[in-house]
Order: structure tokens, then C-alpha cells, then sequence
């Protein structure tokens, strides 16, 4: 059985740890996320229902 070299096994540990947490601080962090200006430009006003042909 090859034995696990300690210093991958650290490197990709911490890795794994730094991307799991920044993951979680941009989930958690409500503006991030869900951003709100795209939304309110987004609005359109509608005079009409039917297309209008010319």
C-alpha cells in the first residue's frame, strides 16, 4: 500500500477548507447573492397587449 504524502494531503486539505468557507460567506451574505439593481431595471412597463402591426 503506497504511502499518503503528507504534504498533498495538507495542501488539498486546506484547499478544500478555504473554497468550503468562501463558499459559505458568498451564500450567506444576502446582497452578494441575490443582486437587486438587475431586478429593478428589469421592470417594464406594458401600454399594450396586443402586438401592434404597421
Amino acid at each position: 500500500m503506497p504511502q499518503l504524502e503528507f504534504t498533498w494531503w495538507i495542501i488539498n486539505f486546506f484547499i478544500v477548507w478555504t473554497a468550503d468557507f468562501t463558499l459559505l460567506i458568498v451564500l450567506s451574505i444576502p446582497n452578494l447573492s441575490t443582486p437587486t439593481t438587475l431586478s429593478k431595471q428589469l421592470d417594464i412597463n406594458k401600454s399594450h397587449v396586443t402586438w401592434q402591426w404597421s
